[in-house]
């Protein structure tokens, strides 16, 4: 994980359900331990459930700065915050971590920041779950890479994999799932830069099981129903 550490700004982009925000969320919690100005900024305009405002609190008792719309604006689809984005952009002393909304139709807010972020210090992650709608074959895949890199005007940088299948997940399904990510990346012509294992299962998988390094995620995001 410590070499991508030195990137300053990290962009997360995946498609509907690949757990984008999730990783997002640890990623700034992981980035916090070394970083004194850590921010997330919230870019889901897709996505009405899982979205990195619903653990403000959390993030913020965290020491990590939130950028969202808050009050009556909380869940609008604009992107009413463009100049502290912006500064946040531009601001060296902070580490950005962008949570961008599902497929290419998220990624177009992303494309109204490429004039500030295509020159600077930065990495674009697809986030694949194999296992998810859209994403279930190497041409969906690669499809899914070039309509996003397409609607951002960025170039993705590297994969992360994140294979699961909710509470059904077990040490095959991440296995198998992670083949196909790992052949995808492959074609690709980029790095899996790490892959995302839930934190039950740490005593389970290792890091020598996998070539690439793992990053051992927690949940925090609950669909409305399930939160009690």
């Amino acid at each position: 994980m410590n070499k991508i550490l030195n990137k300053r700004i990290m962009i997360f982009v995946g498609s509907f359900g690949s757990g984008k925000t999730e990783i997002a969320i640890n990623y700034s919690i992981y980035c916090r331990k070394d970083y004194n100005q850590v921010a997330i900024v919230d870019l889901d305009i897709v996505n009405p459930y899982f979205r990195t405002r619903e653990v403000r609190g959390t993030l913020n008792l965290k020491g990590i700065k939130i950028i969202a719309p808050e009050g009556k604006m909380a869940y609008a689809d604009l992107p009413l915050i463009s100049p502290e984005i912006k500064g946040l952009i531009q601001n060296s002393n902070y580490h950005l971590i962008l949570d961008v909304g599902g497929d290419d139709i998220g990624s177009v807010v992303l494309g109204n920041f490429e004039h500030f972020i295509k020159e600077l210090d930065y990495e674009m992650l697809l986030v694949v779950n194999s296992y998810r709608p859209f994403t279930q074959n190497l041409s969906q895949i690669m499809q899914m890479a070039q309509e996003i890199e397409n609607s951002s005007r960025l170039k993705i940088t590297g994969i992360v994999s994140n294979p699961n299948l909710s509470t059904q997940t077990d040490e095959e399904v991440i296995r198998q799932g992670h083949t196909l990510i790992r052949q995808a990346a492959q074609k690709l012509n980029l790095t899996v830069r790490f892959i995302c294992v839930d934190k039950r299962f740490s005593q389970k998988i290792k890091s020598e099981d996998f070539d690439e390094p793992i990053f051992y995620i927690e949940r925090f995001m609950h669909l409305p129903w399930n939160k009690f």
